[in-house]
């Protein structure tokens, strides 16, 4: 069947893009500012304590959840939980009086201090899509696409990475945002003009939601949209893009890659190594016709097998709009296929 011209490659932001969650970074930009706001633990603390009271009284149980619908279902049930957060945060004025300046001032020392640490691979990944006329996105349920963005800037400036600032200024973040002011409110993505929903970027559906308004950006049928992510909050995304690879670190493997992992495997979703990815599998899979992923996802450790992977190591030519040609190697010697994980089925 024919091949899409141009690849659409969508990111999640921690976790994938970086090492680790960016969360209590942000809150400590506001805490510079309001120190008399609560520290970050009891936050973290709430969070988890409303977590898991919903969880426990959350039926079917995980264990018992055995079909995309069942999952989809518990993950959209967390959305009172992620907004009962939010609002908490609110409360506690930390963000009062934070602006854009101290945002990003604030991302740039969390990259100097190797706080931030992003994942080994990520500016090659984004100059050789963007570099073959697609477009990158990160779509977060972070607080800030301000940091983001900024954190990305500073990342480059401090490993003297050579990459076109073009191309990181073309990366479409979308996620939640300081408001600041007097209120020291977070906005509610979904509520702006032209969006017409509710609420910020809080849940699965949420994130679905916005992958699918970067998509929507290149026109109906002339991209294929790739989804990279590491939780179960990227699971929608994950299952609605037409290639959906999962982040496993082999040196630890985090929380969230273990959530994702037990819940592909109790519903029965193979996950294959992005380097094994043949001519065959860009083609249209069966499965559930609202979910292209839901035979077979992917898995990598880091985006240099992505870009050595056959997805990207396709060639294009845009001059005269010539299809991909899926070979059937990489451009140069992928990394040694690590051991079989356990959702390799």
């Amino acid at each position: 069947m024919p091949r899409p011209t141009i690849i659409h490659l969508v990111l999640d932001f921690d976790g994938t893009l970086t090492r680790s969650c960016t969360l209590p970074l942000i809150y400590r930009i506001g805490r510079e500012l309001n120190p008399s706001s609560p520290p970050w633990h009891t936050i973290s603390e709430a969070y988890a304590h409303d977590y898991q009271s919903h969880e426990s009284a959350y039926a079917p149980s995980a264990l018992k959840r055995t079909s995309i619908r069942e999952e989809l279902t518990w993950l959209e049930s967390l959305r009172d939980v992620e907004q009962k957060s939010m609002e908490r945060v609110e409360a506690t004025g930390v963000f009062r009086g934070v602006g854009a300046n101290d945002v990003r001032k604030g991302a740039e020392q969390s990259v100097r201090r190797g706080e931030v640490l992003p994942r080994k691979g990520w500016a090659r990944v984004v100059e050789k899509v963007v570099g073959g006329k697609g477009m990158v996105g990160v779509v977060s349920v972070g607080w800030s696409a301000e940091f983001i963005r900024a954190c990305l800037s500073a990342a480059v400036a401090q490993s003297q990475i050579v990459m076109s600032n073009m191309h990181v200024g073309a990366v479409d973040v979308r996620a939640n945002e300081i408001v600041g002011g007097e209120t020291g409110e977070l906005d509610r993505y979904f509520e702006e003009v032209g969006r017409g929903g509710e609420g910020g970027v809080w849940t699965a559906r949420d994130k679905r939601k916005a992958m699918q308004e970067t998509a929507e950006s290149l026109g109906t049928g002339k991209s294929l949209v790739v989804y990279v992510g590491d939780s179960t909050t990227d699971f929608e995304c994950l299952l609605a893009a037409d290639v959906g690879i999962c982040v496993k670190d082999e040196d630890e493997v985090t929380g969230e890659q273990k959530g994702l992992e037990q819940m592909l495997k109790r519903i029965g979703i193979r996950s294959r190594w992005i380097g094994d990815m043949g001519p065959d599998d860009m083609a249209a899979r069966p499965g559930e016709s609202d979910w292209p992923g839901a035979k077979t996802l992917w898995w990598t450790r880091d985006f240099d097998e992505i870009c050595d992977s056959p997805l990207l190591s396709a060639t294009v030519n845009t001059r005269n709009n010539d299809i991909y040609s899926i070979v059937g190697r990489a451009v140069r010697p992928a990394s040694p296929k690590p051991p079989t994980l356990q959702s390799d089925l």
